[in-house]
C-alpha cells in the first residue's frame, strides 16, 4: 500500500497552514481551494480532513473520461492541464479526496508532493503525519458519495457555558 497522509484531529488547531503551504507549493499562490488538503471545521466537533487515500485500486481513475488522473509509484495525480473538470473523478471517490477548485474547475488532490508531504513541514503541532493505514482517522467510504465529509469520532457533547 502507498505512504498517505494522516491527519489527527485531537490536535489539529485549524490553523490552515497545510492548504496554504500545499496550494503555494502546486499553484504559487496561497488559495486553500487550490490545495490537495481540506480542514473542514463544524465546532466544536473535532476539525475533519479531506485528503487523498492513495487507494491501491483508485475509483476515480477509470472514471476520468480523459485519463487526467494517473498513477505513479502508487499515488494517483493529476495532469492539470488536461483535466476537463467534468467531475466524474470527484463522484467515483468514496472517500472525499478530490474535488474541483472552483475558480479554474480542475481537480485537486493530494498527490504528496512527490513523497516529500510539505504540508507537514508547516504544522506547527504534528497533525499531520505519513503512514500506511487509513489517513483521515478511520474513515469509512461515504454513504451518498460527494460533499458527505468521512466520519470521525466526536467529541463529548457539550453543554452551553462548558468550556473545551
Amino acid at each position: 500500500m502507498a505512504q498517505q497522509l494522516v491527519f489527527d484531529p485531537d490536535t489539529c488547531t485549524e490553523c490552515r497552514s497545510c492548504e496554504i503551504k500545499c496550494s503555494f507549493i502546486h499553484f504559487g499562490v496561497y488559495n486553500a481551494n487550490k490545495s490537495g488538503i481540506r480542514i473542514l471545521t463544524d465546532w466544536p466537533e473535532p476539525p475533519r480532513a479531506r485528503l487523498c487515500r492513495q487507494c491501491e485500486d483508485p475509483a476515480c481513475l477509470p472514471a476520468c473520461p480523459v485519463d487526467a488522473l494517473y498513477v505513479q509509484d502508487g499515488v494517483v495525480k493529476v495532469r492539470y492541464d488536461e483535466c476537463t473538470g467534468c467531475g466524474a473523478c470527484v463522484d467515483s471517490c468514496p472517500y472525499d479526496g478530490i474535488w474541483l477548485d472552483p475558480l479554474s474547475g480542475v481537480a485537486v488532490k493530494c498527490d504528496t508532493c512527490d513523497g516529500r508531504y510539505l504540508c507537514r513541514e508547516v504544522c506547527s503541532v504534528a497533525a499531520l503525519s505519513v503512514g500506511e493505514d487509513a489517513g483521515v482517522s478511520g474513515a469509512e467510504p461515504l454513504a451518498g458519495g460527494v460533499g458527505v465529509s468521512p466520519t470521525f469520532p466526536s467529541s463529548p457533547s457539550l453543554s452551553p457555558g462548558s468550556v473545551r
